[in-house]
């Protein structure tokens, strides 16, 4: 959930209320590569590099020896011995000062310099806001190819701010200079905030004239949904032409970001903004219908841009989630570098493959949900950065209550999982079986990622994937709360005394006509499993005492492990007269294992203040019979709930909140408080021996014996099963 203030808390459910949106446009060459501004001359304070950081204000007062701006009033600071310590948007500011009519004995400039650029057909360039500083009143804009002025334009008492540049059209550009011959202020220095090669401006409501945002979100990184955006404005000076080979429409390409904002009108009269997201131009996401008068794009989040990608593996492959979301971001072009961000706490985890053609040729969206899937994280565009991002899920949210919804929630079944199968890239194409929410279910799923290796990180995975199945979705329609995130677990307040929650995975936001309205979300309940904070774990008889408002519990339920059966003995000798005829010896057969106990498990409704017996099945004998199983053990119950009811898992139930595994079939050393089944006892040695021939007397042939050399093993005692289980989640208050 974004920050919020309390101001915008009360505003965003107020009747009525105001809300606007906004768009900053920026058509530049998303390959672009600036080189070191140049200039007539710069002051040692200077900061030509903020000559391309797309801020336009000037907001640092720093005192210099220029006329007014030497005020011991606290409105100018001293500039530092060392100018690297300077804070604040500086820009470029010249090393000589305008004479007492504003002009300069010699012309200034300031120059933004760059490459990787195709072409240019607008520019921008913004002087200082700050009223004292002054602005340029007459100057030159030229475009640069090389040492060559292609485009050149004159303005001559000039009062704005900033000027916009376009009608031209530039081919390889290498720069953009301003020459300035008059400041508006006599005694003052050459100051410019931004040059900008391209279009960079925003659109209101005034140009906007409807918005539509769609977010999606997948936890358990089994697809890889991702942002859009339909923005549609007034074209009414046909600005954006797409007939007009010479306008800037033509200077449109992919990956050209949009951010998007919509604010809310505060009670004293303030907006604030909500980061909605920053999308980017789609190759060929345009049209128009009437004659180019309205103008509609369709925009994708940078996991759009990324989802169909081919990947081009680099020379060394990452080792870490951080790394790989770097390579991807990089796929983007230079200028996305630094485009992604991942949680502190799992930058570092590993995440490799066994060799680059695992990944080479693959689509990034694919590569970016196989490694979120194996460090526990998940993949999505950050809201308010427009950043790649892997982060786990959290447990923040908003609460929704019936004054900001249009209708009453819809509640849908989500969908059962049977079984998931991870085929291990183990170099011996290891299968590993997990049991998933429901057995009854017809769905079974089997995932195949290159970057899970072992048994442990597939458990890591399937934590994730598992807490997306069963339980309930709801579906809600209201007015909108733009600070919510997809990922936010929010609380629906039905009534006063009824609510429910779930993790926001879908929503929309619809802004037209000045309205934000018939917002659209889904919300996640999946069996609770990644809902409920407080769990504990009874290994022994007991009582469990709900809290004064719980009114679920999620419980799981193992019944105590069968135990198992004693191996066979070992045996030596044969039958009949002949070397070789019967058997000689052999190894015994191997006791039975024993079955894991039966598991259940539910979210099942409980009453507050109330006592909940618990009784924990104690785990079967062992079978000292060879081919006997051994004993059942005993059932486990949670008040009127029971593991007879549920089921014995192969190879076991595991619980998706934390990865343990209860009800194991065949341990040799079953633990207490799991339900493990006990492991059949080893089948005893065989002997060993040979065949003597006997004589008669008379030197006649008498028969064979068999000698024994070695007598055969006993047979070991199978092991007994282990005690059952009771797990109980639940609320934190």
């Amino acid at each position: 959930m974004l920050a919020i203030t309390d101001g915008y808390k009360s505003a965003i459910v107020g009747d009525p209320r105001n809300m606007f949106m906004k768009a900053v446009l920026e058509i530049v060459d998303p390959d672009i590569t600036f080189g070191a501004p140049n200039g007539s001359g710069a002051a040692a304070w200077s900061k030509p590099e903020q000559l391309h950081d797309k801020e336009l204000s000037l907001n640092s007062r720093y005192a210099t020896l220029e006329p007014g701006r030497w005020v011991l009033d606290g409105s100018f600071r001293l500039i530092p011995d060392d100018p690297a310590q300077l804070t604040g948007e500086v820009g470029f500011v010249g090393d000589v000062l305008s004479g007492d009519d504003g002009s300069f004995a010699s012309p200034v400039y300031a120059e933004l310099t760059f490459s990787n650029c195709s072409i240019l057909q607008a520019c921008s360039v913004y002087f200082s806001d700050d009223a004292i500083d002054g602005i340029a009143e007459d100057f030159s804009v030229a475009v640069y190819s090389g040492d060559t002025a292609v485009y050149t334009k004159d303005f001559t008492g000039n009062t704005a701010v900033s000027v916009s540049l376009d009608g031209f059209t530039v081919y390889d550009p290498t720069a953009i200079r301003v020459t300035v011959t008059k400041w508006s202020l006599p005694g003052r220095r050459l100051r410019v905030a931004e040059i900008i090669p391209g279009v960079y401006e925003e659109w209101t409501d005034d140009i906007l004239a409807s918005i539509n945002i769609q977010m999606r979100g997948n936890f358990a990184c089994l697809a890889i949904p991702y942002g859009t955006c339909t923005l549609r404005m007034d074209n009414l000076d046909r600005r954006f032409e797409p007939r007009n080979k010479s306008g800037i429409f033509q200077s449109i390409e992919e990956r050209q970001a949009i951010p998007i904002a919509i604010g809310c009108e505060l009670s004293d009269g303030s907006v604030e903004y909500k980061r909605s997201g920053v999308f980017y131009q789609a190759n060929g996401g345009w049209k128009t219908g009437d004659n180019a008068m309205t103008m509609q794009w369709d925009l994708v989040d940078i996991v759009g841009l990324l989802a169909d990608r081919e990947f081009k593996a680099p020379d060394t492959l990452p080792t870490t989630l951080s790394g790989w979301l770097a390579a991807l971001a990089a796929q983007l072009g230079d200028n996305f570098a630094n485009k992604y961000h991942v949680d502190p706490d799992y930058a570092d985890a590993a995440a490799t493959v066994n060799s680059a053609d695992d990944v080479s040729g693959k689509k990034c969206g694919d590569i970016l949900r196989w490694v979120c899937m194996a460090t526990g994280t998940w993949p999505r565009a950050d809201a308010e950065t427009g950043d790649l991002t892997a982060e786990p899920l959290w447990s923040q949210g908003n609460k929704l209550d019936l004054d900001n919804m249009t209708v009453y929630p819809v509640m849908k079944a989500n969908d059962d999982l049977a079984v998931l199968t991870f085929q291990l890239y183990d170099g011996n194409n290891t299968v590993v079986n997990i049991s998933g929410n429901a057995t009854s279910s017809s769905n079974t799923l089997t995932v195949s990622n290159p970057f899970i290796h072992t048994a442990a990180q597939a458990q890591t995975a399937a934590r994730q994937i598992l807490s997306q199945y069963g339980g309930i979705k709801l579906e809600t329609t209201g007015r909108g709360d733009p600070a919510g995130e997809i990922g936010d677990v929010d609380t629906v307040w039905l009534d006063e005394s009824s609510a429910t929650t779930g993790r926001r995975m879908e929503q929309s936001f619809t802004f037209s006509n000045g309205v934000l309205r018939d917002c659209k979300s889904v919300l996640l309940q999946a069996d609770g499993s990644f809902l409920f904070q407080n769990r504990v774990v009874f290994t022994e008889s007991g009582v469990f005492h709900t809290g004064p408002n719980q009114t679920q519990a999620r419980i799981i339920l193992s019944q105590g492990g069968q135990g198992g059966a004693r191996g066979g003995d070992g045996y030596v000798g044969g039958s009949g007269v002949l070397p070789g005829s019967g058997v000689s010896s052999g190894e015994g057969d191997p006791g039975l294992d024993g079955s894991g106990g039966k598991v259940w498990s539910g979210v099942v409704s409980v009453n507050p203040n109330t006592d909940y017996t618990v009784i924990i099945g104690k785990g079967g004998k062992a079978s000292a019979v060879t081919g006997v199983p051994g004993e059942e053990g005993g059932e486990t119950t949670f008040g009127v709930y029971s593991s007879a009811n549920g089921q014995v898992y192969s190879p076991s139930f595991t619980d998706i909140a934390n990865g343990d595994a209860y009800g194991r079939t065949g341990v040799e050393v079953p633990i207490s408080g799991t339900g493990d089944g006990g492991k059949g006892g080893d089948g005893g040695s065989a002997g060993a021996g040979y065949w003597k021939q006997e004589f008669w007397p008379d030197g006649r042939p008498k028969g064979w014996d068999f000698i024994v050399t070695v007598k055969p093993g006993p047979g070991q005692p199978g092991v007994d099963g282990a005690d059952g289980v009771c797990v109980i989640y639940w609320d934190k208050e």
